[in-house]
């Protein structure tokens, strides 16, 4: 395992504020090509070490980690299928804060053609 040491991330600002009145965001990064979807906490460290120096006061209150769809050509897939009436706009991998509205725009338009 990679321990964080290249990269980037996203620190994306939440809609609400802790019980303290506190600025949530959200952060995240690194991309892993395994089965399983345990938290790797030196991934989480050095995701949250590389945030403080824009947000020196950082704390953690959850940690979490999931798949990401992804294409073998690392391209989305977005567009009609076989099925009637069936859609996808998935295999944005890591990529996805960046490019979903996008994404999301062009396949409204491919539906309401």
């Amino acid at each position: 395992h990679d321990d964080g040491g290249g990269g980037f991330g996203y620190a994306a600002p939440m809609a609400f504020r802790d019980n303290q009145g506190r600025r949530c965001y959200r952060l995240s990064g690194f991309v892993d090509f395994e089965l399983h979807v345990d938290i790797n906490h030196r991934r989480v460290n050095a995701l949250v070490n590389a945030c403080r120096k824009y947000l020196p006061d950082l704390e953690v209150v959850d940690a979490s980690c999931c798949h990401r769809p992804v294409s073998a050509d690392d391209r989305p897939l977005i567009g009609p299928t076989k099925v009637p009436n069936l859609f996808l706009c998935t295999g944005l991998g890591s990529r996805g804060w960046s490019i979903g509205c996008a994404s999301g725009s062009i396949l409204a338009s491919q539906i309401l053609d």
